[in-house]
């Protein structure tokens, strides 16, 4: 089965509402997922972001950041 858009945001929206809530078990149909930590709840959605912006056909933006060490002479 191809996942849709739709279906992809339903599922990014039932994890983002128990990530926010504190609870790491979710269920979306008959499915049952338990996350074993926020961190991986955080992956799962950035993973559901990608997935949706491909099959949008767009892309996500990416943000570099240039560091400069030194000692400020």
């Amino acid at each position: 089965m191809a996942d849709t858009v739709e279906t992809l945001t339903a599922r990014r929206v039932s994890i983002v509402k128990a990530r926010d809530s504190g609870v790491l078990t979710v269920k979306h149909g008959d499915e049952m997922t338990t996350f074993r930590s926020l961190s991986e709840m955080n992956r799962i959605v950035a993973n559901l972001d990608s997935q949706i912006a491909a099959l949008q056909g767009t892309q996500k933006k990416r943000l570099r950041y240039a560091y400069q060490s030194g000692k400020g002479l």
